[in-house]
This record gives structure tokens, sequence and C-alpha cells, in this order.
């Protein structure tokens, strides 16, 4: 039976490459899809949700959430996925005014769903906001599958945090306090699952015959062209996409049991994780087989376009360009 999983997320161009992960898998089943703010405002994430839902044929309910981290200012990361939220896309469709029900939708789905599994993959305060309102649902849940965090990797945001959890390190601190079954998916093994350069050029070739290409050429060149210019890489990485394997089929990472907390600072340290006696407690993937991850992505969203192997490059890249910025930090 597949396992009954929400998502809550910030689309965001990885975030697309995951929903649309997330409906090829016949082990997932997709209850409903929330956002909120993250990398673009919420207007915006919910117009792209049922954008690329409606590509990806997800008839699961999408429910706007939180416009605002719990108690701070959002920053749209608009120079990582464009002023659209989905690099050069131009949806067709202008953003809306939203409410925000997300919290509500997370309580119901979770006391419909025995044991839900919930795969987050934005800023926690939707999470956070619903736990608060119905503490109750920490103990019905099921496995909390959270792609933020770093480790011993340099963050997105500052050298030390990575951009969800430095968006709202206070929803993030909350959910870890939670007593929650949180499986931590980090910055350390989500920069392997990269999509290299040649398969994002063969998309946009794809693209000037077949519109779903075209698509995902679009969004792909801007994360791309993103990725080049800050981080000297030829390609892109798709963070957001592990998560959801991770949540249909674990095995494809190691993880560690570990206390860890969050810095609720206002200085770089805003959102950095660390080991901590006091922390709370989560199961972190610590490496993961970046080559089978890369398959099931482009078996289940690019085959149509991409030959078989066209993204086994990336784990190989991802890997070269870790170690020479890691040996540029040691230098330095």
């Amino acid at each position: 039976m597949p396992t009954a999983i929400l998502i809550d997320t910030d689309p965001g161009i990885d975030d697309a490459v995951a929903l649309a992960l997330a409906a090829k898998l016949p082990v997932l089943r997709i209850v409903a899809i929330t956002t909120e703010h993250g990398n673009t405002d919420i207007d915006r994430a919910t117009r792209n949700a049922r954008l690329i839902a409606s590509t990806a044929g997800i008839t699961a309910p999408i429910i706007p959430g939180a416009a605002n981290p719990l108690v701070r200012e959002p920053h749209p990361a608009r120079e990582t996925h464009g002023a659209e939220g989905l690099g050069f896309v131009i949806p067709g469709q202008a953003a809306e005014n939203e409410i925000d029900g997300a919290a509500e939708a997370i309580i119901a789905q979770v006391r419909g769903n025995h044991k839900l599994t919930v795969c987050c993959m934005g800023p926690l305060t939707n999470l956070a906001t619903a736990i608060a309102f119905a503490p109750d649902i920490a103990d019905a849940l099921g496995p909390v599958f959270v792609m933020g965090g770093a480790l011993g990797v340099p963050g997105t945001q500052t050298p030390l945090s990575e951009f969800n959890w430095w968006s709202d390190p206070e929803a993030a601190d909350f959910v870890l306090h939670a007593n929650l079954d949180l499986r931590l998916v980090p910055l350390d093994v989500t920069r392997r699952i990269a999509i290299p350069g040649s398969a994002i050029r063969a998309l946009i070739e794809a693209g000037k015959a077949d519109q779903e290409a075209r698509f995902w050429a679009d969004a792909l060149r801007f994360y791309a062209e993103f990725h080049r210019e800050y981080e000297h890489f030829d390609g892109c990485v798709v963070n957001d996409a592990l998560a959801i394997a991770l949540a249909a089929d674990p095995s494809l990472a190691q993880w560690e049991e570990m206390r860890i907390d969050v810095s609720l600072s206002d200085d770089e340290r805003r959102g950095a994780v660390r080991r901590s006696a006091a922390g709370g407690y989560a199961t972190v993937a610590t490496r993961v087989h970046a080559h089978q991850v890369l398959a099931l992505i482009e078996k289940c969203v690019f085959s149509r376009w991409l030959p078989t192997g066209s993204l086994a490059q990336g784990a190989a890249d991802a890997d070269r360009w870790l170690a020479a910025a890691a040996s540029r930090t040691i230098a330095e």
C-alpha cells in the first residue's frame, strides 16, 4: 500500500523537480500539498505549486500557508529562483492573494491518515504552527523528512547556514524540540544530487519541439546560470528532490541519530546547525547513494527527453566540485 505523504513546499525550482518526482513514485500517495514563504512569496509559491501539480498530474489539494516566518521578515530567494520562482518560466496565470490555511490542513491530514509521512522542503513555519495549534499531532505523526540545515559543509545563505533554516530558525527550533520522528536531509547530502549541465543543454534542445521539456529547460537553465556564477559549477543541485527520494526509500542514504540545535542569532550563525547535548533528537542523513537517486529522478521526471544515464555524470561532477571547494576552504 502506498505511503500517504503531505508535502510542504515553497516552489522554487528544485521543489518543482521534487514534486514531479513524488507524483511518479508508486510507493507514495500525495494527500495534500501546503505552501509557504521561502524561495518566493506565498502567492507565487502557491500559484507555482498549482502549475507544477497540473503538469505532473497531481490531483491532491494545494493549500496556501504562511506568508511570513514566525517572528522575522520574509526574504525570497529571487536571485536563486527568479522573479516568479521558477527561473525563466513565466507562468500564464498571475499570482493571486492567498489565505493561510496550511496549519489547519496539516492538522486535519494528520488526524485523518494514521502515522502520516510529512516532507518539508522549505522553512518549517507551517509545521511549527500546526503543532503549536494542536500539540497532540506530534505523537500522531509518522516520519517527518526535512530538507534543511548544514552540518559539515558550507551553507547556502551564510557560510554557516542553509537557506530554509536561516529563513525561519525559530520554526526549525520549535520543530526540533517537538519530539517528532525527524529525518533531517541536510546540505551535506543534498549537494551531491546535481543535474549536469550536459543534461540541461539536452533539455533545451528538446524544448524546441516539446512544451513540457521547455518548461524544465527554462527552469533549470536559470538555476544552472546561478550555479555557474556563484558556485562555479556546470549544472544545478536539486536539494529538495533528495528529501522526496528518501521519503520513498530511506535506504538510499546512511543515517545517524544525533542531538542538534539551531542558532537563533542575528549574525552569520542565524539558522546554523550544531550538535548539542541539549538539542533535539534527529536522525540525520550523512551519506547518500547519489547515482541511484539521480537515476530515479531521470527515470521519473526526464526520461521522455534524456537518454538513460544522462544524469549519472552529475554525481561525479558534484564530488569533484565539493572536493575542490573543500580544498579552497582549507587553503584559505
